[in-house]
């Protein structure tokens, strides 16, 4: 009778409790699916056992008795917390999720004993992926041609809303964009492009705009104006001019620094020239020197 009284009590307390929840997992990350028992029983002084369902799949079980705990994990990668019992918290941690495991789930309490249980939670999981940073590419830059603009993404889930932006306000028509939607091999993941063609100047800002819906995450990528081929032209053939010209400068200078080099070389040349001739002319000159026989053979004269 107590058993029955406290089924009741318990089955009472589980319905007001009851609840469903919807929860985003990413792909390749842990999730938490909560479940927190409200009702106003203790249920440390039952004994009880637990059940996580994937649909119908039961993939967790825990029987609590007495001061003691016996868990079964019947599929790996899921947590409950060993106190769950004692803080009314039933809290499944789900690890490394994929895309398969996108479904309902529920939480199943009982009485041992019992072969009814009462369902306390009711999650509906839902699986998603962040879509890698997007990289645009500009093609056909030259004035009065149509410019070709790519967008690609990769690696997300679902397929993602993806639109474009000129000069930060203005939206393409939709006829100037085909976007191409791929799953990547071995994966349910996906690839996106997007080509925008449209006449535009070469200096116009444009942004690739991609938005999961299900992460609540919009990725934006913008790409600024650049020059066109002709001014690039134009450009090279300035800087071509502004080297030969640089160059001949160089050369002229080069010239006129050798032309006076030579110069001065020559006037150095002269001036030494000068010298040695006034040493020269010195040292042909004839000194008449008089023997002493001769000296003494002149005629003495009176003074």
């Amino acid at each position: 009778m107590e058993q029955t009284y406290f089924s009741a009590l318990l089955l009472t307390s589980l319905v007001m409790s009851q609840g469903d929840e919807c929860i985003v997992g990413v792909i390749g990350e842990n999730v938490n699916l909560p479940c927190i028992y409200n009702g106003g029983k203790d249920l440390t002084s039952l004994l009880l056992s637990s059940e996580w369902k994937r649909d119908v799949e039961v993939i967790h079980t825990t029987n609590w008795k007495k001061q003691q705990e016996d868990t079964q994990n019947v599929s790996r990668g899921t947590t409950v917390s060993s106190s769950a019992r004692n803080s009314g918290d039933f809290t499944m941690v789900l690890r490394d999720i994929r895309l398969s495991i996108a479904q309902k789930y529920s939480f199943h309490l009982k009485l041992q004993g019992q072969e009814n249980s009462i369902i306390v939670c009711t999650v509906f999981l839902s699986v998603a992926g962040h879509f890698s940073h997007t990289t645009v590419l500009r093609e056909n830059i030259v004035n009065g041609e149509k410019t070709q603009l790519v967008c690609n993404t990769k690696g997300g889930l679902p397929a993602p809303n993806i639109y474009w932006i000129i000069d930060h306000t203005q939206r393409p028509p939709e006829t100037a964009i085909i976007t191409y939607v791929n799953s990547l091999p071995q994966s349910q993941l996906y690839n996106i492009t997007s080509v925008l063609s449209i006449y535009i100047p070469p200096d116009t800002v444009v942004a690739c705009v991609i938005e999961n819906y299900v992460l609540n995450e919009t990725l934006t990528t913008t790409i600024y104006g650049v020059k066109s081929n002709v001014e690039e032209r134009r450009l090279s053939k300035y800087l071509w001019i502004f080297s030969t010209v640089l160059s001949v400068a160089v050369f002229l200078l080069v010239a006129a620094s050798l032309c006076y080099q030579r110069k001065l070389d020559r006037d150095i040349k002269r001036r030494k020239h000068f010298r040695c001739g006034d040493c020269s002319y010195s040292e042909e000159t004839e000194l008449n020197v008089m023997d002493m026989n001769q000296w003494a053979s002149l005629p003495e004269t009176d003074v």
